[in-house]
């Protein structure tokens, strides 16, 4: 394809991928939007935010904006107020003029000094705890995790300890 100016060559775009958005969404600080956001890309919030954002990219909240919404997003960063409820593929994050109330799940929890939290949160885990009678959880190599090997020690020393009552009064009769 030509280019409009002779001599000038457009640069080939960049695929764009869930990993790598190409531009970004702004719902600007004079802006207010209530519904339903849905992006492929990052989203910046300077404006109010209310309702549901769907954001396959970062939503960046930054200070002096507010959402108020159900948020699902790869990452998240707050320096501005958010509340409600959120879900994060991989980092929620509270800058230190951030204030959050809300329901969060995430599988990394970054608030910085001076960032204010109030809420509940779950990590997600790549682990799931093993049902009675199943094997311990292995990592992506086959060998045990290390979070399931100091499980497995706790949990022995702890049925060590409770049997030991049991044992002293067998030997006693």
């Amino acid at each position: 394809m030509a280019s409009a100016i002779p001599g000038l060559q457009q640069p080939p775009a960049a695929p764009a991928t869930p990993d790598r958005p190409t531009s970004e969404s702004l719902v600007d600080r004079d802006s207010h939007f209530d519904g339903l956001y849905r992006t492929k890309q990052n989203l910046k919030i300077e404006g109010i935010a209310e309702g549901e954002i769907q954001c396959e990219g970062t939503l960046t909240v930054v200070k002096g904006a507010r959402v108020k919404a159900k948020v699902t997003a790869r990452n998240v960063t707050v320096g501005g107020e958010m509340e409600g409820e959120v879900t994060c593929q991989e980092t929620f994050q509270i800058l230190p003029s951030g204030q959050v109330d809300a329901t969060v799940v995430a599988r990394r929890l970054i608030v910085q000094e001076g960032g204010f939290y109030n809420g509940e949160f779950r990590m997600i885990s790549d682990e799931l705890p093993p049902a009675a009678g199943q094997e311990r959880p292995l990592g992506r190599g086959g060998e045990r995790t290390a979070a399931a090997r100091r499980t497995e020690e706790w949990l022995s020393r702890l049925t060590s300890a409770e049997s030991a009552p049991e044992k002293r009064d067998n030997e006693e009769r």
